[in-house]
């Protein structure tokens, strides 16, 4: 049985295909050149040890918003309707600008891992109404998302967006607000069933008094519980960071972590033995994500025959890895409404749990929406939606006209470049016999929705 072992695995263009997919948004043909030609080790440190390679995206203009309650009550009508429209408006820059960062990054694992991290520590900007607190929450996932995962879950135990989000910015010793000590036992650390009521009581205590101000963190210790709390088995006047810590004893956080990143990196429903394995590494690595990754990456498992193509295509994934594959130019908030079209509206999970992603990315309206998502991308009409926008491709480069006036060679070339992974026969020779159907002019374009819309698209 496949486990995490190094690899034995033939290096070459499609093991690596695989590797650059799941570690990002789609590997370019010279892309997939490169890391065949560098090797597997090689090839996973650099997409690992990402913080050496130079990169910058200036931030989006932000709005200020009023510092305290106080300051936002003093403002009239007009003034908190305008600052709702500018937060509305910098929420779309924000998205813009992420989406820009995954299509155009070379560090394509950190926007993978901030993705990541979005789907696991939610933040919804309705909730939140503040377009400041969401792209510092980004930028904090960001910087944080291949580090140590106790700095990871007590920065956002101290983010004012997830303060907010989860009401533990009005939690007080004389209400304590269990919200967030709830989401934090059983969706950010360990799992439902490992913890009981008494103990997301206990944890809630601790964290009263976690607030904020403007932009940062504030303990107002006049409203914190300094009484003895009894937590998962320990008893002391414990605060937030003590709860943290027990939290991140328990043998069951490194075991519910290590199941969800390998479920999101190489495939669902991990025996218990490998979901131990995995959590031994990641105890052994004091929490730190990055032996984890590379253990991960060169491992037998992530190139098994249950990890092979079984994915199915996040929104995300889908049109971040069609627009970098097709050259596409577009206007980042259109393939944003393209995301959410399809069920993935960034800065907006639809519940605390984020999205479930797998199976449930399809149903029959989704599955409709990608069938015609070629039609967004080759005509610049998004799906659904009866207006033109801007958006042209590079399809005249990919498929030259020396390519274009020979079916086999289009199908080639697209399939190699779209599905990068082996294609049966009787599907090739079909593409094919659609492709002398129609124009040379043409023939590119016809192939490439032809394939856009095969089941075997909608996998990575």
């Amino acid at each position: 049985m496949a486990g995490l072992q190094t690899s034995r695995a033939n290096w070459n263009k499609t093991t690596a295909a695989h590797l650059l997919n799941r570690a990002g948004f789609g590997a370019l043909p010279e892309e997939i050149q490169q890391a065949a030609d560098r090797g597997m080790a090689k090839t996973v440190d650099y997409l690992v040890d990402f913080e050496n390679i130079p990169t910058a995206f200036p931030p989006p203009s932000l709005p200020d918003n009023p510092e305290s309650p106080s300051a936002l009550r003093k403002l009239n009508t007009e003034e908190l309707q305008a600052l709702l429209r500018a937060n509305v408006a910098a929420i779309e820059d924000i998205r813009g600008w992420w989406i820009q960062r995954m299509l155009t990054s070379p560090r394509p694992l950190e926007e993978k891992l901030t993705l990541f991290w979005h789907g696991h520590f939610t933040s919804n900007a309705d909730d939140v109404m503040n377009a400041r607190h969401m792209f510092r929450q980004n930028e904090f996932l960001r910087q944080n998302c291949h580090g140590n995962f106790h700095t990871l879950v007590l920065g956002i135990s101290r983010d004012p967006a997830m303060l907010r989000y989860l009401d533990n910015n009005t939690n007080q010793k004389s209400h304590p607000n269990e919200n967030y000590a709830r989401e934090l036992l059983e969706l950010f650390t360990m799992g439902i069933g490992n913890y009981t009521e008494d103990d997301v009581l206990a944890a809630a205590r601790a964290f009263t008094g976690w607030t904020f101000r403007g932009d940062e963190f504030q303990f107002a210790s006049f409203h914190h519980d300094y009484g003895p709390k009894k937590f998962l088995g320990e008893t002391g006047n414990f605060d937030g960071t003590d709860i943290l810590a027990i939290v991140l004893k328990q043998p069951v956080t490194a075991r519910f972590m290590a199941k969800k990143l390998f479920e999101f990196f190489v495939h669902e429903n991990p025996t218990p033995a490998l979901v131990e394995e995995l959590a031994q590494v990641f105890r052994a690595g004091n929490y730190e994500l990055k032996p984890f990754l590379r253990t991960l990456f060169r491992s037998e498992v992530f190139y098994s025959v249950p990890a092979w193509r079984t994915q199915i295509k996040s929104p995300v994934q889908l049109v971040v890895g069609t627009a970098r594959l097709l050259g596409v130019q577009a206007d980042p908030r259109q393939l944003a409404r393209a995301m959410r079209l399809l069920g993935q509206d960034l800065l907006f999970p639809p519940t605390v749990k984020g999205w479930d992603g797998g199976e449930t990315w399809i149903n029959t309206n989704s599955l409709l929406m990608r069938y015609n998502l070629s039609r967004y991308f080759l005509t610049g009409q998004l799906p659904g939606e009866g207006r033109a926008a801007a958006a042209s491709h590079d399809l005249a480069t990919i498929i030259p006209k020396e390519i274009a006036v020979e079916p086999a060679k289009v199908v080639n070339t697209l399939v190699a470049r779209l599905l990068q992974a082996p294609l049966e026969t009787k599907a090739r020779q079909w593409l094919t016999d659609q492709a002398i159907t129609v124009r040379y002019k043409e023939r590119a374009a016809v192939v490439a929705h032809l394939i856009m819309s095969m089941p075997d698209y909608q996998l990575c």
